[in-house]
């Protein structure tokens, strides 16, 4: 895997370039975890809102992918990969994160030094 510097619409930064990775298999970058996370929910007609919870009208989230990079405000999951369409992702803010289970560990030695 490559870091390159490189800048795309308003983002810029390190960009992991996906077409070099090194690893043919999801797992050889990052672990392998479950990440449950609270996100936005929008409800229409709703006749009771909990104003003692309203953390209750929260959407509870899993989702299950390597992680790849991450910083101090997010996480970035790839949760499919393919070598003709590049990597399907999730980027979930850390400070949304209620939970994160390593399912399995990195299988290559280099992961640490890839993730920065």
């Amino acid at each position: 895997m490559t870091l390159k510097n490189k800048k795309g619409n308003t983002r810029s930064g390190k960009m992991i370039d996906n077409r070099n990775r090194e690893g043919e298999f999801l797992g050889s970058v990052g672990p392998i975890v479950k990440v449950t996370w609270n996100d936005a929910a929008s409800t229409f007609k709703e006749y009771r809102i909990n104003a003692e919870n309203p953390s209750e009208h929260l959407t509870i989230c899993e989702t299950v992918g390597e992680l790849v990079a991450e910083d101090d405000k997010a996480m970035v999951l790839v949760m499919h990969g393919s070598q003709c369409d590049g990597a399907d992702i999730m980027a979930i803010p850390k400070d949304w994160a209620q939970n994160i289970e390593v399912l399995k560990e990195c299988t290559s030695e280099n992961s640490e030094s890839q993730q920065e």
